[in-house]
């Protein structure tokens, strides 16, 4: 993403712009997501096979291999795709993800409101920088991550004293 790309906010500024460096086809969520999956799949198709029902049993039988196999490698394969058209911008008040398979869809989380970002480390000098709390924007397959972190945690703590009540108009 670029800065021109970017709808800013008035005053907001473009502290780093990029995009996934390395894209993971399994995250540690997939670790219990893919067996479930697997084994869904597989008692899915064991019933249709054997079992050859018909009609109702039939149709949900096909729906749980479906959802089987989209557990199993689907959605693994459709973050892989998606993250190669995702792009990440930090302003000075918030980071902003553009991501999607089909249409592009962007998310951002304001500055002020997260914690300090957590890096769980990657192969060849990549990482993942993602922030406790739910609906924020997770910024997988960076490269550099330390610096965005180091980046991060200091706009972070300028949006938190820019949105502090000032103390000295008392």
């Amino acid at each position: 993403m670029s800065a021109g790309e970017i709808d800013l906010l008035p005053g907001e500024r473009v502290l780093w712009a990029g995009e996934p460096v390395q894209r993971p086809f399994y995250v540690a969520a997939d670790g219990v997501i893919a067996p479930a999956g697997v084994i869904l799949a597989v008692a899915a198709l064991w019933f249709l096979l054997v079992k050859q029902p018909s009609g109702g049993a039939m149709a949900g039988a096909v729906v749980v291999l479906v959802v089987g196999l989209y557990g199993a490698v689907g959605r693994s394969a459709v973050r892989y795709l998606a993250l190669g058209r995702t792009t990440y911008a930090v302003t000075d008040s918030r980071i902003i993800a553009r991501s999607g398979l089909f249409r592009q869809k962007e998310r951002s989380s304001e500055l002020a409101g997260l914690p300090e970002p957590v890096l769980k480390p990657g192969p060849s000098r990549t990482g993942t920088l993602s922030f406790a709390g739910p609906g924020t924007v997770t910024l997988m397959g960076i490269g550099e991550p330390k610096r965005l972190r180091d980046l991060l945690v200091k706009a972070i703590e300028e949006a938190k004293s820019r949105q502090a009540p000032d103390s000295s108009a008392a």
